[in-house]
C-alpha cells in the first residue's frame, strides 16, 4: 500500500462529513481506519526552539513504555491501523525497544510504519536494525539547511551528524530499495530563506518525501515569532521552485501553501477525532481507556462512536472557530 496515495485521495475529498462517515463504516466492518502515533518515551535530547521542550519551565517526564505492554497495545490498536508512526512529540531513539514495536506492527500487517527522529543518536547500524525489523520510512526533522540556521533552530544538533546519517541511509537504501526517507521542515520567518537551499539536499540524497509546514504555537516555546503571513510572497516563490525540483527527483511533496495569520482557526467537525490515535506511556488512544480492563474496540462501542458519527454526519454545523493550534492542509504531489 502506498500511504501517500491515500493522503492524496484524502486531500481530494473535501467533505469532512464523508470522511467521518467513511471512518464509521470502516469501524463497523472491522477494517483499518485510523493512524497510530506512538511516543514510547516522553522526553527528548534536544531543546528545539519551536518545540515545547524549549520551555524553561518544562519538567522532564521520565515515563517509558513498559516492554511487556507492547504486545497488549499491538493487540488493541495495530489490527485497525493504516499507519504506525513511532515518534510524535518526543524523541523515540531514547527508547531501547523500537525494533520490537516494529516487529509487532509487521505481525499485524500495518501497511506503513514510520519513525520520526532528530537523527542525532542514529548511525548506520542502528538505522539498519530498524529497517531490518520492518521499518518502511524514517522521518528526519530538520529546520534549517545551513549550519548556522540548523544548529540555531535545533540547539544541541550538529549538521555534520545530520549529513553522516543521511549518507548512511543512502547506503542502506541500496539493500532495501523500498525503504523511504522523508524530511520534515517546519518553516518560520527566520528560516524561510534557508529553505530555498533545500534543493542541494535533493541533489545529494535520495529524499522520497519532503514535508513543509508552518510553525505553530505549541505551548511556551523559546521561539516567539508566529507572524508568518508577512512572508507569504517569498515563501510562495521558494515552494514553487521546490515543487518543480521535487518532481524532477521523484520526491513526494507535502506542502502547506497558504501561511497562516496570527489568528488560527479550525472547524467544529474534526475528522482527526476518528482517525488520529495517540499512544504514550500514560495515554492509550482515548481518555479513560485501560488496555488491562477492556479492548479498544469494545471501549469505543460503549462510548458511543456510532452516535457520534451520526451526529457529526447529519446534525453538527461545520463552522470555523478560533483555536490555539491548527493543523495545516497539505497539497500532496506524487
Amino acid at each position: 500500500m502506498n500511504y501517500y496515495r491515500i493522503l492524496r485521495l484524502n486531500s481530494l475529498v473535501k467533505s469532512d462529513r464523508i470522511k467521518i462517515l467513511g471512518a464509521g463504516v470502516l469501524f463497523a466492518l472491522k477494517r483499518r481506519y485510523f493512524n497510530v502515533f506512538l511516543d514510547p518515551v516522553l522526553s527528548c535530547n534536544f531543546r528545539c526552539m519551536m518545540c515545547y521542550f524549549s520551555d524553561p519551565e518544562y519538567k522532564a517526564d521520565k515515563s517509558r513504555l513498559e516492554p511487556e505492554k507492547i504486545k497488549l497495545l499491538a493487540d488493541n490498536f495495530f489490527k485497525y491501523a493504516l499507519k504506525l508512526q513511532i515518534g510524535c512529540g518526543a524523541e523515540p531513539t531514547l527508547y531501547l525497544h523500537n525494533e520490537e514495536i516494529i516487529r509487532q506492527a509487521k505481525i499485524y500487517n500495518i501497511p506503513h510504519i514510520s519513525f520520526t527522529t532528530n537523527a542525532s543518536l542514529l548511525n548506520y547500524d542502528k538505522v539498519y536494525s530498524l529497517v531490518k525489523a520492518g521499518l518502511d520510512e524514517i522521518i528526519i526533522s530538520m529546520h534549517g539547511t545551513s549550519k548556522e540556521v540548523y544548529e540555531t533552530m535545533m540547539p544541541g544538533a550538529k549538521i555534520e551528524k545530520l549529513h553522516e546519517v543521511l549518507l548512511s541511509i543512502s547506503e542502506i537504501k541500496k539493500d532495501f530499495p523500498g525503504f523511504k526517507l522523508r524530511i520534515n521542515y517546519t518553516v518560520n520567518p527566520d528560516n524561510i530563506d534557508d529553505l530555498a537551499h533545500f534543493t542541494s539536499y535533493l541533489e545529494k540524497y535520495k529524499i522520497d518525501v519532503l514535508q513543509i509546514r508552518p510553525v505553530r504555537k505549541l505551548g511556551n516555546t523559546a521561539y516567539s515569532d508566529f507572524d508568518l503571513k508577512r512572508k507569504q510572497e517569498l515563501y510562495s516563490e521558494i515552494i514553487t521552485t521546490l515543487e518543480v525540483k521535487c518532481r524532477e527527483h521523484n520526491t513526494v511533496s507535502l506542502i502547506t501553501k497558504e501561511l497562516p495569520g496570527s489568528i488560527l482557526y479550525r472547524r467544529t467537525l474534526d475528522v482527526a477525532e476518528y482517525t488520529y490515535c495517540y499512544i504514550s506511556p500514560v495515554h492509550y488512544g482515548s481518555e479513560g481507556f485501560d488496555p488491562d480492563k477492556s479492548t479498544y474496540r469494545r471501549f469505543l462501542r460503549k462510548s458511543g462512536i456510532f452516535k457520534r458519527v451520526i451526529k457529526d454526519v447529519f446534525l453538527t454545523a461545520n463552522r470555523k472557530y478560533q483555536a490555539d493550534v491548527n493543523f495545516g492542509n497539505y497539497d500532496v504531489n506524487l
